[in-house]
Order: structure tokens, then C-alpha cells, then sequence
């Protein structure tokens, strides 16, 4: 069994300190719940809060982090620097936790082709430093250079290029892309 922090008793700890610091009762969390389609009451939230409730779905997860104000992120794993129990026997720092959850990094063992191919194109990291392209933010580079090329016969420069890539500043020469 790994040593650190359990998501649920994560979960049950953060759900206490944004209660309180909301000044919600556990009735309120309860009924809020419930608003949100989960059969929950006070009961239900103290039994999480005490540790009797070993368990929480995704679903009352994500609604939790809604009634909660916070992003379902910050309310599986802590934000102080812990081992958190990534799975029953593997325990990894909060951060790196919470990294792999972001897609942004991934863990030990990882088939890296995997992780970085199951991304959406526009989330893909492009830097891995201030002014250091990753080889995914390469690819795009590339691409977005052969695109301009390919529409207007000429070269991007780099201050063009970088406004489109990180602002979403499409040269004006191409175009709008929906044809209008």
C-alpha cells in the first residue's frame, strides 16, 4: 500500500475547510447537492467529513467542486506538498499529481507516445520554458509556418508567427478562416 495522502480522504479534508471557509453548514452542502440532481443531506457530507463515507463517485466529485467554488483539481488533491496515492501503490507529490491530472506532465513508466498523442491539438503544451518550444510546440510551429507558405507564397516572420501561435493572431494576409 503507498503511504500517501487517499483521494477520498483528499477529498473528504478539502470538502471540511471550503465548507467552513464558505460558512456553508453541512445541511447547505447537502441540499446544494441535491439541487444539483445527488440525493445528498447533512448526513451524507458529515459521514464524508468524518471518514465513515469511504467513497465518492466522479460524479458527486465534480458537483462537490461546483457547489464548492473550486476546481475539481484542487479539491482531489491537496495543495500543500504531500505523497498523494495516485493509485493503492503508487504515491507521487502533490504537484506531480496534479501535473499528470492537468495532461501536462506525465508518471513513471508512462508509454510517452500514448500520453502526449491523447491530447486535443489546441491543448497541446508548445512550451516547456519562456522561449522553449517543446517538440509538440515544433510541430506546430512547422505547421503554421507550411500553412502561411502554402496560402500566400511567402515566409512568417517570427514576431507574426509567435502572435498567432500564442495569441491567436492569424496573419492578416490569409485571411479569415471561415472564408467571410
Amino acid at each position: 500500500m503507498a503511504q500517501g495522502v487517499d483521494p477520498v480522504e483528499a477529498v473528504a479534508a478539502r470538502v471540511s475547510e471550503l465548507r467552513k471557509r464558505k460558512d456553508m453548514t453541512a445541511a447547505e452542502v447537502g441540499r446544494r447537492m441535491t439541487d444539483l440532481g445527488l440525493k445528498w443531506d447533512r448526513f451524507t457530507v458529515a459521514n464524508l467529513e468524518s471518514g465513515k463515507r469511504q467513497s465518492v463517485t466522479l460524479t458527486e466529485w465534480l458537483a462537490l467542486a461546483r457547489v464548492l467554488d473550486v476546481s475539481p483539481l484542487h479539491l482531489l488533491v491537496p495543495l500543500e506538498e504531500v505523497d498523494f496515492n495516485v493509485t493503492p501503490d503508487e504515491a507521487v507529490p502533490a504537484s506531480r499529481a496534479r501535473a499528470w491530472l492537468r495532461g501536462s506532465e506525465s508518471l513513471p513508466g508512462t508509454d510517452q507516445r500514448i500520453f502526449r498523442s491523447e491530447v486535443p491539438l489546441d491543448e497541446l503544451p508548445v512550451t516547456s520554458s519562456p522561449g522553449r518550444l517543446t517538440a509538440e510546440g515544433q510541430a506546430v510551429r512547422m505547421g503554421m509556418r507550411a500553412e502561411y507558405r502554402a496560402a500566400t507564397g511567402k515566409e512568417l516572420d517570427e514576431d507574426a508567427l509567435l502572435n498567432w501561435m500564442f495569441r491567436g493572431e492569424r496573419p492578416p494576409e490569409m485571411g479569415d478562416r471561415t472564408g467571410a
